[in-house]
């Protein structure tokens, strides 16, 4: 993986680095970095080379700098294309920066796989030494993110908040369901329902739930909602006992009904919309509409339901069935049995099905602009349409360093989880 990285990286420095643009719609003459004053390339060019043999602790180190020396190189070209520029030029970034980034990347999980967590510490400590001195200032994207500051803060939140609540509503429904596909086999059409959910395209889906849940918004009322799910839940606990079909045929359009006054409200709750409650206005007065944050909430939510459902299922179905016996034999019921010896045993896997269903989640809440519920896809449509790519970037950045954190934090939690278990 170090060699890929150091190759990477070599061929990366005979590619273009930057593109100079009359303005940020304007196409651009790309150039490398071995026309800029300076030696940091040859510095890089170096550093690349030592990858290649440098083994153990070291090559954090070592990577670490060239972080460092790729962000001033970056800076150096930036300031160096700019000047004597007119105020309307942009610099963006061209393919040589790009697979630079691949073999910095590629040269952590190297040095992760071989010193775990501590070898990528030089990352963040070089990124931030980078951002405070300026390096990437003139850069294209953070231009655009300087004419767009606060309105970047709004839907950054708005992204986290659309994204949170699907997870967390998944997280809620999806358990229960795993623990009882588990429970039985005639439950295990769950399991292709959920799978089925994840081949509808996630325009197709919007677009299946935007005429529904508009005419449902416009004539059921938000009491008379409420009433239909607390009646719903007594005749489900009576169909139940008559025919598990009848009940589940019963549950099913309820539960719709309940995840998308949830997820709107848990929306309103945690982002920057305000929560409206209307009990006897139609449901859209309490901000359930066809468009915006409820049906792109639902529609996260049931994308987000097969990683946690499935990763529950094969969670309790793998505890082994010596440490149940043990269990049983110690005088367990079944209830004490589940809490105390399968759920424990269980939970990291159940972590790494939470792991994906978020890192998902943060990807697809991208396309709920496309329908009026704003979040980070809201720079990434204007770019589309404007034909500046650089507020394309601004939008997408984002949203993959969120998912790598997201990804890497429930990672650390899950190692640290199997740790404590002894597993």
């Amino acid at each position: 993986m170090a060699l890929l990285a150091a190759g990477l990286g070599l061929v990366a420095l005979g590619l273009p680095w930057l593109e100079l643009k009359a303005s940020r719609i304007a196409a651009g003459e790309a150039v490398g970095v071995w026309g800029w004053p300076g030696s940091w390339g040859l510095l890089l060019l170096g550093l690349w080379l030592l990858l290649a043999f440098v083994r153990g602790p070291w090559r954090g180190l070592l990577l670490g700098m060239a972080l460092l020396v790729w962000g001033l190189l970056v800076g150096q070209g930036t300031a160096y294309l700019l000047s004597n520029q007119l105020e309307s030029a942009r610099v963006s970034a061209a393919g040589g920066l790009w697979l630079s980034l691949l073999a910095l990347y590629v040269g952590y999980f190297a040095a992760y796989r071989e010193g775990r967590g501590w070898a990528v510490l030089s990352a963040p400590l070089a990124l931030a030494l980078l951002i405070g001195l300026g390096a990437f200032d003139q850069l294209g994207p953070v231009v655009e993110w300087r004419s767009w500051r606060e309105q970047f803060a709004t839907e950054l939140w708005r992204h986290l908040s659309l994204s949170g609540s699907a997870v967390l509503l998944a997280v809620g429904v999806g358990v229960p369901l795993g623990v009882l596909v588990a429970s039985s086999p005639r439950f295990g059409w769950v399991l292709g329902v959920m799978g089925f959910l994840q081949t509808i395209p996630s325009l197709a889906l919007f677009g299946l739930l935007l005429p529904l849940l508009a005419q449902v918004s416009q004539t059921l009322r938000l009491e008379t909602a409420l009433a239909l799910l607390v009646v719903g839940v007594f005749a489900f606990r009576l169909l139940w006992a008559v025919s598990g079909g009848l009940a589940v045929l019963l549950m099913l359009p309820l539960g719709l009904l309940a995840l998308v006054m949830a997820g709107a409200w848990l929306h309103s709750l945690l982002g920057p919309d305000p929560l409206r409650i209307a009990f006897q206005a139609p449901l859209q007065a309490s901000g359930i509409r066809g468009i915006g944050a409820a049906p792109a909430v639902l529609a996260l939510t049931l994308y987000a339901l097969l990683p946690v459902v499935l990763n529950v299922y094969t969670g309790l179905r793998g505890v082994p069935e010596a440490v149940k016996d043990a269990g049983r034999g110690m005088g367990m019921s079944p209830a004490q049995l589940f809490w105390r010896v399968e759920l424990p045993l269980a939970l990291p896997l159940m972590l790494e099905g939470i792991r994906g269903a978020a890192s998902l989640t943060i990807g697809i809440t991208t396309v709920a602009a496309l329908i009026g519920a704003g979040g980070l896809g809201f720079f990434i449509l204007r770019g589309v349409e404007g034909g500046a790519p650089d507020m394309v970037l601004l939008g997408a950045i984002p949203i993959i360093g969120l998912a790598l954190l997201v990804d890497s934090a429930l990672r650390w939690m899950g190692g640290l989880l199997r740790w404590r278990m002894g597993i």
